[in-house]
């Protein structure tokens, strides 16, 4: 055993070594894990809009990283937190072209004692064991705490759906990032390519016969899907081998899927305290009277963030701009991941 510990460690330092590609968006070159991201643009844009900028994460943007050796049966090295983190994930900010550990003073109760505490530090673990490890990231907009029905106290970091997305804020925690990673045995260098799972609008106001509309006109759109602030789960294949989570509230239960559903949007979180679990209650299970309220982006164009499902009837767009009502109804009624669709209005 002292021997394995010494060539795992060797490997550790051998690889520790090695540069990121330069094309990645950034490298966290200190500790002992180091990490290469990339964002995928959404088909039919030329930019990716993980930032109004276009280009980056931003500073104080959030991810979660859950890891699972699904082909052993032993917790491994980054398959637990040790208690310090519900569900054992690990839970990073971006800051300053790096994936930077959370501190108390992000101001989130990371292990549970009702005081802000700093996330566990995932560059501390040694993660060279010789089997499969797969790494899940997503990011994540909010800290949920609540008291299930059994008494038992759960904490949750969710991507959390806006209607509202009027907000710069809350458009970006809409537009759900999600990134997995397989290797064949444990790594120091781990590669994330961040995908789009929800779908995009952009709308540009044409007016054609020249009303006037003012730069403060409002768009909503209706017959949506009703998932106003609901957690949007995305599907992981192997979730079911996860061997660290909150009772019956925690990933496992949630984000289990079959390989086809593997990293796509699944549905929303419902917490039932009738049966003291949560689970996943799928899109076309749920009623499509949902209000979207569209982010201004200037310039008569608007922005909105929809999530993949199939309406049964076709939406409605409506424009207000003071007393002044407008309305076209939306011929797409199928929106799937990672695309953007381009609508232009004429009034």
């Amino acid at each position: 055993m002292k021997i394995n510990k010494i060539f795992f460690l060797g490997l550790a330092l051998l690889l520790a070594a090695c540069s990121a590609d330069d094309a990645t968006q950034e490298h966290q070159s200190s500790g002992i894990l180091s990490f290469s991201t990339t964002i995928e643009n959404f088909e039919g844009e030329d930019i990716t809009r993980t930032n109004f900028a276009g280009n980056a994460f931003e500073n104080g943007d959030k991810i979660k990283l859950k890891i699972i050796c699904p082909f052993s049966t032993h917790t491994e090295f980054g398959e637990t937190t040790y208690g310090n983190s519900f569900d054992a994930f690990w839970l990073l900010k971006w800051d300053t072209n790096q994936w930077a550990n959370i501190v108390a003073k992000d101001s989130f109760d990371i292990n549970g004692d009702y005081s802000p505490s700093s996330s566990p530090n995932i560059y501390e673990r040694y993660e060279a064991q010789q089997t499969p490890y797969v790494y899940t990231a997503q990011t994540w907009s909010e800290e949920q705490i609540f008291i299930a029905g059994s008494g038992t106290r759960v904490e949750q970091y969710s991507n959390v759906f806006h209607a509202n997305q009027t907000k710069p804020a809350d458009y970006k925690a809409s537009d759900l990032m999600w990134a997995q990673t397989i290797q064949q045995t444990g790594s120091y260098n781990v590669h994330l390519s961040f995908k789009h799972v929800m779908a995009a609008l952009l709308v540009t106001i044409n007016d054609s016969t020249n009303l006037g509309i003012s730069d403060k006109a409002v768009l909503t759109l209706e017959g949506m899907p009703d998932i106003d602030q609901a957690e949007v789960i995305v599907g992981d294949y192997y979730a079911a081998k996860s061997k660290v989570n909150s009772n019956n509230y925690g990933y496992k239960s949630k984000h289990s899927c079959t390989q086809a559903e593997n990293g796509t949007v699944i549905g929303v979180a419902v917490v039932d305290d009738s049966q003291n679990k949560s689970y996943t209650k799928a899109l076309s299970d749920i009623s499509q009277d949902g209000i979207y309220k569209a982010y201004n982006a200037g310039s008569k164009t608007y922005r909105l963030i929809v999530p993949p499902c199939a309406l049964s009837n076709n939406a409605t767009f409506w424009l207000r701009d003071g007393e002044k009502r407008y309305s076209m109804q939306l011929t797409q009624t199928t929106f799937e991941a990672g695309k953007l669709y381009k609508v232009k209005m004429t009034i």
